[in-house]
């Protein structure tokens, strides 16, 4: 009796623990959650506040209400300054056992999420006539370490209409993020789809990518994303455009505490009219200032605040003007982000003509003399010394000379600017300490820069016609 009775009490004692475990783990749900709102990054045109939270015993109910006002967030004051409320509605499943739509996991909870708006209709209601009513699937994850995964389905749908019908074959992202919101990896898969139209057809095969970023705020994140279409093929009556492999690479790093900024495309293989095979192109920002860009960040809202509530003082024409204050704000906006060793690249290299072809050029500033401000440049032309510079073009001599080109390419060559060298067409251009050298030749560039900054004179002032000169 004895033993019947010591085990009804551990049976009591471990049934009350389990019970126990999702109101505990609802508690610690309902603090990450809290956590998670409060580390959202802040960004203009975006407020994010929450709106309640309803604890249950098994499960608990969160509402949160996310303000955009499209203006601040596109920076087009003509979307009008109305804000857009959504309410996004969190339903959390207590841990420890979660069954998912992804499998059993262990966690502090799992919740599903769905959208609602202000207007009468409803975002939802929007989103999913948008969509031809395919479902919209989040879900998302919270596990003990109050790390988050999130997944977000959209069901593939199509839609007839007239002569257009699309075909989405659904896509899914995946994100994973950790409890402070540092660090963030994702993956994308976007599955085949098409387009026909009475002009057109357009063709994508899946494409994939994804992306892994840690930092502290959004000026500071550094990681990389990838994007990979296999095929995309754009055909119509009067062309046929086909790209195989393209792959899109962005990045940034942090280099002795500044920024530095990449982006790559390739395809690998082209069929189009144009005589190009492959192609690929790089892009890059050096030495960018995290504080410069934080910087430029609040005082352009500033301006955009006070320019979208009429505060602005305006000139005798009308046009709003900066005040002193925003005017001396914006001065150490530009010392912070035109420092020495700012730099931009590109390089773009083309496979054409069964030959290859480059060009290349890069940016980079040296800094202003010393003792001198932005402010004390009224001559745009005295930035000059200031930056040093260089570009290239490569063209293979033989088949372009050779080709359909060669009546285009001639006049350059009889001018000078094009020079022949190692089986190469070649343009060298380079700039420092204010001398521009075109082709081992000094070219006028403050002229042409001066030529072009002087506004023409009224048609109506005799002084423009040169033979009213005395």
């Amino acid at each position: 009796v004895l033993m019947k009775k010591l085990l009804a009490y551990v049976v009591v004692i471990v049934i009350g623990v389990l019970l126990s475990f999702p109101l505990v783990s609802g508690f610690a749900l309902e603090r990450a959650y809290e956590k998670r709102i409060a580390n959202m990054p802040l960004q203009a045109g975006i407020a994010v506040a929450p709106q309640s939270y309803d604890r249950g015993w098994f499960r608990s109910h969160a509402v949160v209400r996310v303000t955009l006002s499209l203006d601040q967030l596109l920076g087009d004051p003509a979307l009008g300054q109305q804000p857009l409320d959504l309410l996004v509605e969190s339903r959390f499943y207590h841990g420890p056992l979660l069954l998912t739509d992804i499998g059993p996991r262990l966690g502090l909870g799992y919740g599903s999420l769905s959208l609602s708006g202000s207007s009468a209709e409803g975002v939802e209601q929007t989103l999913s006539r948008w969509l031809e009513a395919a479902p919209l699937n989040l879900r998302t994850i919270i596990y003990f370490d109050q790390s988050a995964q999130t997944e977000l389905d959209i069901a593939a749908y199509e839609m007839d209409q007239g002569q257009d019908h699309i075909r989405f074959g659904g896509a899914n992202l995946s994100l994973r993020s950790n409890k402070a919101l540092t660090r963030f990896d994702a993956s994308l898969l976007v599955r085949a789809s098409n387009v026909l139209s009475a002009g057109f057809a357009l063709d994508m095969a899946e494409a994939s990518g994804s992306m892994s970023y840690t930092g502290n705020s959004p000026y500071t994140m550094v990681g990389e994303s990838v994007f990979s279409i296999p095929k995309l093929a754009l055909t119509s009556k009067s062309m046929v455009l086909i790209l195989e492999n393209l792959n899109l690479n962005s990045g940034n790093q942090v280099n002795q505490g500044k920024m530095d900024y990449f982006q790559t495309l390739e395809i690998e293989s082209i069929e189009s009219p144009l005589p190009i095979t492959a192609a690929s192109w790089h892009l890059e920002f050096t030495g960018v200032s995290p504080t410069g860009l934080e910087r430029w960040s609040d005082v352009s809202m500033q301006i955009q605040q006070q320019f979208q509530s009429g505060t602005l003082p305006t000139d005798e024409t009308g046009e709003p003007q900066l005040t002193p204050q925003l005017e001396a704000e914006l001065e150490q906006v530009m010392q912070a982000l035109f420092q020495p060793g700012l730099g931009f690249a590109q390089r773009l290299d083309v496979a054409a003509l069964g030959a290859q072809h480059h060009a290349d050029m890069r940016l980079g500033y040296n800094g202003l003399p010393g003792g001198v401000s932005f402010a004390d440049l009224d001559d745009p032309l005295q930035f000059l010394p200031a930056f040093n510079g260089a570009v290239n073009l490569e063209l293979d001599e033989a088949s372009v000379v050779g080709s359909q080109f060669a009546d285009t390419v001639l006049p350059f060559m009889q001018q000078g600017l094009l020079l022949p060298e190692q089986g190469k067409l070649v343009l060298r251009a380079s700039l420092e300490d204010g001398v521009m050298l075109l082709n081992g030749s000094p070219f006028p560039i403050e002229a042409l820069l001066q030529s072009a900054m002087t506004e023409p004179a009224p048609s109506g002032d005799p002084s423009a016609d040169p033979a009213a000169a005395p």
